[in-house]
């Protein structure tokens, strides 16, 4: 099945226990309320258009030349922008600024990029069941190489910044799309993180990472904890100035009322 099938059916999803860790109001807004979005920040159309050049990149291999890159790039941006609902520009942010920072980023990108001949597969989908879950885990890897001796998941970031030294070995979704990968594969992989910056300088760097056993079961032990606390209505704000910035329902969240909550 595609991801957008997967969707379609009851799930869990790396973004979903993302969110309930991050705040769990916003969970409910979004995952058990369907709340309409009060603001779409623009970096998430931005990475949507941005995955979707490098997946064809890819796909097609050294035969998609740059220029044909940044056309995939610019047409995917314009309708993920359309589609956004409320989309809010950053101060200073222009959809055409926009689409020139992406273009300065996927010339870095193609200038380091290493898998050319180790491709095994693109945007693949995948469903686990997860002992404990009632619904299965899905996701998406974005790109899968593998040298002849060990696999890798790659995954494709845009930030604006570089990554901090150790980020990637505490990153959720690291831990559960290697659980994913082990429990279709039988064998844990190496995961990599290519973050690619959003700067004046774009940058490009690998963080690669591994999840041991115990790490995999902390990951299952969390994401049953997570469904348990789900299941009871365990909903509240978690309000800080990094959740609240650009949050889609801020405003939802202000005239909420806790009493009986």
């Amino acid at each position: 099945m595609s991801i957008h099938e997967l969707r379609d059916q009851p799930h869990w999803s790396y973004s979903a226990f993302n969110t309930y860790l991050q705040c769990p109001m916003k969970y409910k807004f979004r995952y058990v309320d369907n709340a309409p979005v009060e603001r779409t920040c623009s970096a998430l159309p931005f990475g949507r258009a941005f995955h979707a050049a490098l997946s064809e990149r890819a796909r097609v291999g050294m035969d998609l030349r740059l220029t044909d890159t940044k056309e995939i790039f610019a047409d995917f941006f314009k309708v993920e922008t359309d589609a956004s609902e409320n989309l809010r520009y950053k101060p200073n942010e222009t959809f055409d600024s926009l689409l020139n920072t992406g273009f300065d980023m996927l010339a870095a990108a193609l200038e380091n990029w290493q898998d050319d001949f180790a491709v095994k597969s693109v945007a693949e989908s995948f469903s686990v069941k997860v002992p404990g879950l009632w619904r299965p885990l899905i996701g998406e890897f974005d790109c899968v190489v593998s040298d002849g001796s060990e696999t890798t998941i790659v995954d494709w970031k845009t930030a604006s910044s570089k990554w901090a030294p150790g980020k990637a070995n505490r990153d959720l979704q690291a831990s559960a799309f290697c659980y994913a990968y082990k429990q279709i594969h039988g064998t844990s992989p190496v995961f990599r993180f290519d973050v690619i910056t959003k700067t004046k300088q774009p940058s490009v760097n690998s963080h690669y990472t591994l999840r041991t056993q115990d790490e995999l079961d902390r990951f299952e032990f969390v994401a049953c904890k997570i469904e348990k606390a789900v299941n009871a209505e365990l909903f509240y704000p978690n309000e800080n100035i990094i959740n609240c910035a650009e949050c889609p329902y801020a405003d939802r969240c202000k005239k909420a009322t806790w009493k009986g909550a």
